[in-house]
């Protein structure tokens, strides 16, 4: 329950405790789980919080609610999760929540569904989950979790209020935990990834004839290629909590402050936005040749002081 996260979360726990205690609860909320292990078990325990009708905060007294049994037996149509099928979280697995939650709860005032992994919403899902952001239902709570915020729609994160989960202290789990595949030798995936963005960075168009060595040599299948695209998306987000004077959070790199340096905030978010879109055409199977000439020439034309 959500007393198990009173101690390593403090913040999240006070903050959610306080909304249902005060009946100001948001219609949705965006958790940035920061690679976070217990992610999905936290966000099951702040919907039983939710729907208690007892607002139960540990399992002791949970034990003699009835409505918090149904929630761990899944037996509740008051709660619906829905979590990636395959590589994506499809536009009809929204369509099938709304259907669900179009009638009245008899057992309770609320309704919450829960998006375990909001970063791998495919555009007409995107899409969809937006339209029912925009257009909130009294009584449903949306509980949207993504690991890095800044891999959703804008459109999607301004409609949710956000709450940011404490990191893990080791950095190198909290980044296996983000990365959609686990190689034995991520070490050398991250200096790999991290030597061709920073080389791009450096060297702006002219990096292009560096890509073989640099790229192409060391990520060669389409699982290998999504690895990299995403340690450098995480790279760059890394980068934006040195702009802001905050510590990084998976990174360590002796280049992240001079790159932090030479770029703008809005630099950055653009450079992120153009590793996810290219990152998108590698699930097609795109000529990977082509996706690195397309990336070194659009980081290029973004502004940049050197």
């Amino acid at each position: 329950m959500l007393d198990d996260f009173k101690e390593e979360q403090p913040v999240i726990y006070k903050i959610i405790k306080n909304s249902v205690k005060n009946n100001r609860c948001a219609h949705a909320y965006l958790i940035e789980t920061n690679g976070y292990t217990k992610k999905n078990e936290l966000a099951l325990s702040f919907s039983k919080y939710l729907l208690c009708h007892n607002k139960y905060t540990n399992n002791e007294k949970c034990k003699e609610c009835k409505q918090c049994e149904n929630i761990d037996k899944n037996i509740i149509s008051d709660l619906k999760v829905i979590s990636p099928e395959g590589l994506w979280i499809k536009k009809e697995q929204l369509l099938e929540l709304k259907r669900e939650f179009k009638t009245k709860s008899v057992s309770n005032d609320k309704k919450v569904y829960i998006i375990t992994d909001a970063t791998k919403l495919n555009e007409s899902a995107a899409n969809s989950i937006l339209k029912f952001l925009e257009e909130p239902e009294e009584g449903i709570i949306a509980i949207l979790l993504a690991d890095n915020i800044h891999m959703l729609l804008d459109t999607i994160v301004s409609r949710c209020q956000i709450l940011t989960l404490s990191q893990n202290q080791n950095k190198t789990s909290n980044l296996e935990s983000l990365i959609s595949y686990k190689p034995d030798n991520l070490d050398d995936y991250i200096n790999n990834a991290l030597n061709f963005i920073n080389n791009v960075e450096y060297k702006n168009y002219q990096a292009i004839i560096d890509t073989k060595k640099m790229f192409l040599n060391n990520f060669v299948d389409k699982n290998e290629i999504i690895i990299a695209f995403e340690i450098m998306i995480l790279y760059y987000k890394d980068i934006i909590n040195i702009k802001l004077n905050r510590k990084t959070e998976l990174f360590e790199h002796k280049e992240m402050n001079n790159i932090s340096a030479i770029n703008e905030i809005d630099d950055i978010y653009k450079k992120i936005k153009i590793l996810l879109n290219i990152k998108s055409k590698v699930y097609i199977n795109a000529n990977t040749n082509l996706l690195l000439d397309k990336l070194i020439l659009e980081i290029g034309d973004v502004k940049c002081k050197i």
